[in-house]
């Protein structure tokens, strides 16, 4: 019998049971822990000298970025929204003029393995 007409919905308009709401209940978890990860980690990537620099609240630092593996074309092309790239070394970039708030923003990336101040 049709679930419409016997006063019970049908089987597969449950909400809970639908596919489509499935996957993007999934994908909204993983994200949200992606991003909780990253806050989670994050303060622990930026070293204690920088944390020093942050506290004092500077205009720009200059620093240097260690990731787990040497930089690509992608990760290059963010390191630039952040500050002006000065150059690597293996898998370590220098950034100068880095704003603190995008240094904590930066920290939060899973590639990122080490944040410290470049030395003057």
């Amino acid at each position: 019998m049709n679930g419409a007409l016997s006063g019970r919905p049908a089987q597969g308009r449950r909400w809970h049971r639908r596919r489509d709401l499935r996957f993007v209940a999934v994908a909204a978890v993983l994200i949200a822990a992606y991003y909780a990860h990253g806050y989670a980690t994050g303060a622990g990537r930026i070293t204690d000298r920088l944390h020093a620099a942050l506290d004092a609240d500077p205009g720009r630092l200059d620093i240097r970025v260690t990731s787990r593996f040497p930089p690509e074309a992608f990760h290059i092309e963010l390191y630039q929204r952040y500050g002006g790239m000065r150059g690597t070394e293996g898998a370590t970039v220098t950034l100068f003029g880095v704003r603190p708030s995008d240094v904590r923003r930066l920290s939060r990336r899973y590639w990122i393995a080490r944040i410290d101040l470049a030395p003057r």
